[in-house]
C-alpha cells in the first residue's frame, strides 16, 4: 500500500471515531440580593430561549452593613463568601435546588450580583460600609467565575427593578394575553413597591420615563419604585407610632365586635397632601418624597400582579383579621392584607388583576444580553440617597 493512500485512510478512520463537535451553549449568573436573602440564577442559552437554573438562598447581602438579623459588620467577608459559594453549590444536587454544573455544561459569560431595596437601605445607613462590601464582592467574585467572564455587584435603581419584572413577565406570556406591550405591572416586595408600564405620552423630563429597547423596537416606559412600601416596611413607614396599629392587628375582629375593615385602613396613612408617600427616597435633598404614577390617564387597560401582590387571597382580611388564621407573618398579617388592597386602590390599579409569579432576574438576563438601556441617554437615578448612586 502506497504511503498518500495509507495517509488517507489514517486520517479518514480518525476523522470518523472522532467525536462530534457540539457548541457549549451561554450562560450568565445573576444573584438577586433581597431584603431578605440573596437567591442564585443561572441562565442557560438553548435556541432563541433561556433556561433558568435556581440555585440556593444565602444571607441577605444587607444584613452585615445594617447589623441585622444578628449579622454584624464582622460578618461581611463571612456572607460574601456565601455569596460567591452559591455558584460552587449549584453544581451539586441542593435541599431546594437542583444541581447545574455551570463549569461543564455552558460558557459563563458574566456574573452579576444585583441588589434591591434592602441594599438601598443599607446605603442609606452607611454608605462607606456598602462601598466596601460591594469591592470585596466583586474582587472575590470574580476570583471565581475567571478573567473571561464580565462581573457587575450594583444596587439596582428603582426604574431597572421594575422594568426587568416587567421584561420577565413579557417573557412568560404570548402577545394575545398582554395585548403587545400594552401592560403594566404592580409589584411588591419586602422592603418596596414598583409599578411599571409602558406610557407613549408620558413627559421626556420626568425621572421615571426612559426608552428602552424592547424586540428591537423603542418602548418607552414609565417605571417607578416606592422605598419604604414594601410590605415589611409599610407597618414602619406608614403609620403613627411606626408600628401595627390595634385595629390592624391580627384577628382584631374577635375582640371588637364592630371592626369594619375600613378600621384598619383609616391607620395606613399612604397619602397626604402631596401625593402618594414615598417614604425613604429623596426629593429636593430631603428624605421622605412623593410619586404620582399617570395611571388614571396614560396607564393600560390590562395589570399584572406581582411579587407578594401575586400570593393575595380574597380571603386574606377575613382570614387574618377576624378568623385568626395562620397567616404568613402572623403580627402584621392583617395589616399587609389590609395595606395591600388599599395601596392598590390609590394608585388605581384593579384589585381583580391576573396574577403572576416571575422572577425580575429573567428581565435582567434579557436586559443584558439585548442591551435594552442602550437606547436610555439619561443617568441612572438613585433616589435612594441624596449622594446620587454609588457605583
Amino acid at each position: 500500500m502506497n504511503k498518500t493512500l495509507l495517509s488517507t485512510l489514517v486520517l479518514s478512520s480518525i476523522a470518523i471515531s472522532a467525536p462530534a463537535f457540539s457548541a457549549v451553549s451561554e450562560c450568565h449568573a445573576i444573584y438577586d440580593a433581597g431584603s431578605s436573602g440573596t437567591r442564585l440564577y443561572i441562565y442557560q442559552q438553548q435556541g432563541e430561549s433561556w433556561v433558568s437554573h435556581e440555585g440556593p438562598k444565602v444571607s441577605a447581602l444587607a444584613d452585615p452593613v445594617r447589623e441585622i438579623r444578628g449579622k454584624t459588620w464582622a460578618d461581611a467577608p463571612a456572607v460574601t463568601e456565601e455569596v460567591v459559594g452559591a455558584l460552587e453549590a449549584i453544581r451539586q444536587d441542593g435541599p431546594k435546588w437542583k444541581a447545574f454544573d455551570w463549569k461543564q455544561q455552558c460558557n459563563l459569560k458574566s456574573a452579576s450580583v444585583l441588589a434591591t431595596a434592602g441594599m438601598r437601605i443599607a446605603e442609606q445607613e452607611n454608605r462607606q460600609r456598602s462601598n466596601e462590601l460591594w469591592n470585596m464582592l466583586e474582587v472575590r467574585l470574580q476570583q471565581e467565575v475567571g478573567s473571561a467572564a464580565k462581573v457587575d455587584t450594583r444596587t439596582l435603581t428603582g426604574f431597572e427593578e421594575g422594568l426587568f419584572a416587567w421584561l420577565a413577565l413579557r417573557e412568560t406570556k404570548d402577545s394575545s394575553s398582554t395585548d403587545g406591550n400594552n401592560y403594566g405591572i404592580a409589584e411588591m416586595g419586602g422592603a418596596s413597591a414598583q409599578i411599571t408600564f409602558p406610557c407613549a405620552d408620558c413627559d421626556n423630563s420626568q425621572n421615571a420615563v426612559r426608552t428602552v429597547m424592547v424586540d428591537g423596537k423603542p418602548v418607552k416606559m414609565y417605571s417607578y419604585s416606592y422605598l419604604g412600601l414594601g410590605q415589611d416596611e409599610a407597618p414602619k413607614t406608614l403609620t403613627e407610632n411606626g408600628s401595627v396599629p390595634s385595629d390592624c392587628a391580627w384577628n382584631v375582629g374577635a375582640t371588637q365586635a364592630d371592626w369594619k375593615p375600613p378600621m384598619c385602613g383609616a391607620e395606613i396613612h399612604l397619602t397626604d397632601s402631596d401625593g402618594v408617600k414615598d417614604p425613604y427616597n429623596y426629593e429636593n435633598g430631603q428624605q421622605g418624597a412623593h410619586n404620582e404614577p399617570p395611571i388614571a390617564a396614560k396607564g393600560p387597560k390590562q395589570w399584572f400582579l406581582t411579587g407578594a401582590f401575586a400570593y393575595m387571597k380574597p380571603t386574606d382580611v377575613s382570614e387574618c383579621c377576624e378568623q385568626g388564621a395562620a397567616c404568613y407573618n402572623q403580627v402584621t398579617s392583617c395589616f399587609t392584607s389590609v395595606y395591600r388592597l388599599k395601596y392598590l386602590a390609590t394608585l388605581e390599579v384593579p384589585q381583580t388583576s391576573s396574577k403572576a409569579d416571575v422572577s425580575w432576574t429573567a428581565g435582567a438576563n434579557i436586559c443584558g444580553v439585548t442591551d435594552c438601556l442602550g437606547a436610555a441617554k439619561a443617568a441612572p437615578v438613585c433616589r435612594w440617597s441624596d449622594q446620587g448612586c454609588l457605583n
